[in-house]
């Protein structure tokens, strides 16, 4: 039964076989005594109550199996199985080396538990792919943005110096504006001063030509008044 079970199962190639022998040599011949043993392949064997084939068979085990030694009686060994049955068995049957089929379909587990850690952790790298790539736009978006104020600011500069010029430029206007102010009241005073004083001197000028008029009258008068007198 567990021979045909096994060989439903893909059969490894010849080098993983060959790698896989030359792993359990070194590990048998590097580690020695193991209290952990395995059935070895053959028919499948029964686990008795006692030492000899007229005892009870409490359980039949396939090849492959691993088991706890707890008892040496040679032939016999007393096991220990993971189900927990406990009884005696020929030695003979008992290996410290892992069966090639069982090494090898740990190793196929192992392997595909890798390849689903390979496969975990290339959706990880997936997902912090794409996080790299939208925070990667959202700096380029970012850039763009400072980009945009430095020249914002550039023109705010700009603008601003031009205001200060232009206010500049109206102080100096207002300053001149001032001074014309300030001579264009002088100018008016000197006018009106100008005006006063004209306006005297037609006057006196109007007085002296009625004195001058006057005086010339009375000179006639007196030149008549002599020239009666005499005839």
């Amino acid at each position: 039964m567990f021979t045909q079970h096994q060989s439903k199962k893909s059969g490894p190639s010849h080098l993983t076989i060959l790698l896989v022998s030359c792993f359990l040599i070194f590990t048998a011949s590097s580690n020695g005594f193991c209290e952990i043993l395995y059935v070895k392949p053959s028919a499948e064997v029964p686990i008795r109550s006692g030492q000899g084939n007229e005892y009870k068979i409490l359980s039949i085990v396939p090849d492959g199996v691993k088991v706890e030694l707890l008892e040496e009686d040679a032939p016999w060994a007393r096991i220990l199985t993971e189900g927990g049955t406990e009884g005696w068995m020929l030695k003979r049957y008992l290996s410290p080396d892992k069966p090639l089929v069982k090494f090898v379909i740990d190793l196929e587990d192992k392997n595909e538990l890798l390849e689903k850690k390979n496969t975990e952790l290339n959706d990880k790298l997936n997902q912090i792919t794409t996080a790299f790539s939208q925070s990667d736009k959202a700096l380029e978006i970012c850039q763009k943005e400072r980009d945009e104020l430095q020249q914002k600011f550039k023109t705010l500069q700009q603008d601003t110096a031009d205001v200060m010029k232009i206010k500049k430029d109206m102080a100096a206007t207002n300053q001149e504006i001032q001074e014309v102010r300030q001579t264009l009241i002088a100018l008016e005073q000197e006018n009106r001063d100008l005006r006063k004083n004209t306006a005297l001197k037609w006057f006196s000028a109007g007085g002296l030509v009625l004195f001058v008029g006057w005086i010339i009258g009375m000179m006639t008068g007196r030149t008549r008044k002599r020239k009666s007198s005499l005839f």
